[in-house]
């Protein structure tokens, strides 16, 4: 349920905590989807094709594919791809005392004129208690991840070795 940046910026710590969405390092994909899409407007709900692996979102009647990778970033590869998704009509901020270090991290889903008004009027707020989502990095091990629209370059290491297997040598 959206709630009006006016009534946000009232609102003390616990009461604020209340009104974030809540993702833990442990929920399933589709738990993101439903959490953040409770916070937009109805006409931009996102749905999943399928629940059990909602690797195809649905937005305003196009259909998005997420490149999910089977692994405990997939948490940050759903969140980045929503928000990528959301960009040209929702800013996606987290939670600055629960990001980084904690297994479960808040985040704050304004309109795009909200995050504008925020900016200009309520700096001070939303300096204090949140920071713009880094699209590319899983803020639970801070590695880097894709996302809709975005591969990252293969870091050092993860790219084989050019060393032929033992068996080809014979």
């Amino acid at each position: 349920m959206r709630i009006p940046l006016a009534t946000l910026v009232a609102l003390d710590e616990d009461e604020l905590s209340e009104a974030l969405t809540w993702i833990d390092w442990r929920s399933f994909e589709s738990e993101v989807v439903t959490g953040f899409s409770d916070e937009l407007d109805e006409a931009d709900a996102i749905g999943m094709l399928d629940e059990d692996d909602p690797r195809e979102l649905v937005h305003r009647g196009q259909t998005y594919l997420i490149p999910l990778t089977e692994s405990g970033r997939d948490r940050y590869v759903m969140i980045a791809s929503i928000a990528e998704i959301l960009k040209d009509r929702y800013t996606v901020f987290v939670h600055s005392d629960s990001y980084g270090g904690a297994d479960t991290h808040g985040f704050l889903v304004l309109t795009n004129a909200e995050a504008a008004q925020a900016r200009q009027h309520h700096s001070d707020w939303l300096e204090r208690s949140f920071e713009p989502l880094p699209l590319a990095i899983d803020g639970f091990s801070g590695k880097a991840i894709p996302y809709f629209g975005f591969v990252p370059p293969p870091e050092p290491g993860d790219t084989p070795a050019d060393k032929k297997p033992f068996w080809k040598f014979w």
